[in-house]
């Protein structure tokens, strides 16, 4: 029979362990919580990996290990998730195929755009075909990321609110929450301010309740805060994010986290903090592979640097920037994209000739049946219609592929203008740099001559006109100086990033404000100069949203040009010439608002017109301009306005230069 201690030592030796495990309690506790919870999990994960399991389960365990690795390292998500593609395949597990082909497209997304669109595509495919829902919803997440990186508003927001219906029906309140924060980042991209406020803030109470993270949501709500200029609580915000996201190891967040605050920075005017998070976000980029948050930290640094003047660091910067679009946006992806496209036309061609061949058969079965095949054939005429409908989305989907194929061309363009824009800066730096040679070597040659003359006799006379051919050739080297500095600054204005705030303006009195100070900096330029100045503006033309400051530029530059084309024409033209120059205003039948100038000048060729908007063209005599005022003109209003810059003119009667703005 077993020893039983008696009543009063058992007791004792209860207390004894209790005593020692309340202990021993906070010490396994607090070295729990030094042990980061993203780490745990991914430790217990793949601790679970070396165990036996089905197959069906390691596919599920690799694409939830890829989901962990995700935030952290791209390309260890990558290698998993092409792991549970392989076994999947294997296995002819298809739901599995599609899960593990989402998780790749998201690992692939930063560095092949192209490729993970059409590996969401197929996984969307697959889970519709499987009736797999939830998957679905998480792919019609993933690509409306996509079009909402390449800017396609309506098309970007139509798959975040599927995806949203999708989870909904499936009350995933979870998810819901991602899908919410998604949308409300979409309208803060687009400046919808008071929209994103609306999503971020339902899916932060979500959040809240079901415990879930928040590390995107706080800097959503960050962005609305730094946006309605209430600064405390959106930097309030963004340190909050920053430390969810350190917590989490959550890199891409803690990137967006870091250049909201940057963001902030630049708009307090405190541009050392603004490039120190900068910097900041740019480290958190790089450590997780996340090629677009490496951009869009290149972008704050350059702009920073170049207001400070500091342009070797501007000029290092952009060469990154420009290297990050080239990675993301590269020719051979603009290629894939549109190869993407192809592939899912032929699918739509194949479904359609399905259906036709398949409405004929309806039609012999009708006719052979009778009454009872015609109930039939109403039955299947209905299931035609539902497939119908799919076949048309489809179609919807394969348009907006085409779009964004588009899209991608036009980035693919502009990085060609840049190429097209430095080779322009080298070849026109070469002429004034060559005078400034030329004209410093032949002062060496005149200072010689002096210093030979004074050694063996004084000669006034020779060393006068030693020292005025000095101070002419002295003043040629600051001429050409001014002209080499003028072509940099025109460059620097064309390759500045970034959109500036947009405020209601009045676009007759910037038109009138402009016109006087191109008259009065011509009549400073050409003394005695005089031309007759008329306005034609709308009365009661409404105001609109435009960046100010660039806009004015244009007006400037489009009403000096005209300036000098009529002062031109003046020098040869008969003594009743009357230089004029005319600006006024209207408002199209479409509601769009229009600007024009016009001159009275000799007018251009049909050749001069079609080349007058291209980077270092100039019909003014050598000297007098750079060929940028033109080219920075025409970017500011088709690409910073969304609007048109057309030019008529016709030779010996004058020119018209239209600036049509949207209403």
């Amino acid at each position: 029979m077993p020893y039983t201690p008696p009543a009063t030592s058992r007791l004792v030796f209860h207390k004894s362990c209790l005593l020692l495990l309340l202990v021993l309690l906070p010490l396994l506790a607090s070295a729990q919580a030094r042990k980061p919870q993203w780490h745990s999990t991914l430790d217990s994960l793949q601790a679970l990996e070396q165990q036996p399991q089905t197959d069906s389960s390691r596919i599920q365990l690799l694409c939830r290990i890829s989901d962990q690795l995700w935030a952290s390292d791209t390309e260890a998500a990558a290698r998993y998730s092409r792991r549970a593609l392989a076994l999947a395949r294997r296995t002819h597990n298809r739901r599995g195929e599609g899960a593990a082909l989402n998780r790749l497209g998201a690992a692939l997304r930063e560095s092949n755009l192209a490729r993970a669109l059409e590996l969401f595509q197929t996984s969307l495919h697959l889970a519709e075909q499987v009736g797999d829902t939830a998957l679905q919803a998480q792919n019609m997440r993933s690509i409306g990321i996509i079009y909402v990186y390449l800017r396609d508003r309506q098309l970007g927001l139509s798959y975040y609110f599927r995806g949203l219906r999708l989870d909904s029906l499936l009350q995933d309140e979870r998810r819901i929450v991602v899908d919410l924060s998604n949308i409300g980042l979409a309208y803060d991209l687009y400046n919808q301010v008071d929209s994103a406020a609306y999503y971020q803030e339902q899916a932060y109470a979500l959040a809240q309740r079901l415990h879930a993270s928040t590390n995107y949501i706080l800097y959503g709500l960050g962005n609305v805060a730094r946006k309605r200029a209430r600064f405390p609580e959106a930097l309030s915000y963004y340190r909050r994010s920053v430390a969810e996201s350190k917590r989490r190891r959550h890199l891409r967040s803690l990137n967006f986290s870091y250049l909201g605050m940057a963001a902030l920075y630049q708009q307090l005017h405190q541009p050392d903090s603004s490039i120190y998070y900068a910097r900041l976000g740019e480290q958190a980029a790089r450590a997780n592979g996340f090629l677009r948050g490496v951009l869009n930290a290149s972008v704050v640094l350059t702009q920073e640097f170049e207001q400070r003047g500091q342009l070797d660091s501007a000029f290092r910067y952009q060469k990154m920037l420009v290297a990050m679009k080239d990675t993301l946006f590269g020719q051979e992806k603009v290629m894939r994209l549109q190869n993407v496209d192809y592939q899912q036309r032929q699918r739509d061609q194949q479904a359609n000739a399905a259906q036709q061949a398949l409405r004929n058969r309806y039609q012999t079965y009708g006719l052979l049946a009778g009454v009872g095949g015609l109930l039939l054939l109403l039955g299947l005429l209905v299931r035609h219609d539902r497939q119908q409908q799919h076949t048309n989305a489809a179609l919807q989907t394969s348009l907006a592929e085409l779009k964004e194929a588009q899209l991608m061309l036009v980035q693919r363009e502009k990085m060609a203008f840049l190429g097209e824009l430095t080779a322009g800066v080298a070849h026109e730096l070469q002429n004034p740099l060559s005078f400034v040679k030329r004209f410093a070597e032949v002062s060496t040659t005149l200072v010689d001559e002096i210093n030979g003359a004074q050694q063996l006799a004084r000669d006034g006379r020779l060393e006068r006109e030693i020292l005025d051919g000095l101070k002419q050739n002295l003043q040629n080297i600051s001429q050409h100086g001014q002209r080499a500095t003028a072509i940099i600054k025109g460059m620097l204005e064309h390759a500045r990033t970034g959109q500036q705030p947009r405020q209601l303006t009045n676009l007759n009195q910037l038109a009138q404000e402009n016109l006087h100070l191109a008259y009065g900096a011509v009549q400073q330029q050409f003394p005695g100069f005089e031309a007759e100045l008329r306005t034609t503006f709308e009365a009661n033309l409404p105001e609109v949203a435009v960046v100010a400051a660039d806009l004015s530029r244009v007006l400037l530059n489009l009403c000096t040009n005209a300036l000098h084309a009529v002062r031109q024409r003046q020098l040869t033209a008969a003594a009743d010439y009357v230089p004029t120059v005319k600006t006024g205003s209207r408002r199209l039948p479409g509601g769009q608002l229009q600007l024009w100038v016009q001159d009275n000048g000799a007018g251009m060729s049909a050749e001069v017109q079609q080349r007058i908007f291209e980077p270092f063209f100039t019909t003014k005599p050598v000297g007098e301009g750079t060929g940028l005022g033109l080219s920075l003109a025409h970017d500011i209003v088709v690409n910073g306005h969304q609007g048109t810059l057309q030019v008529e003119s016709k030779p010996g009667e004058g020119t018209e230069f239209r600036l049509t703005l949207p209403g």
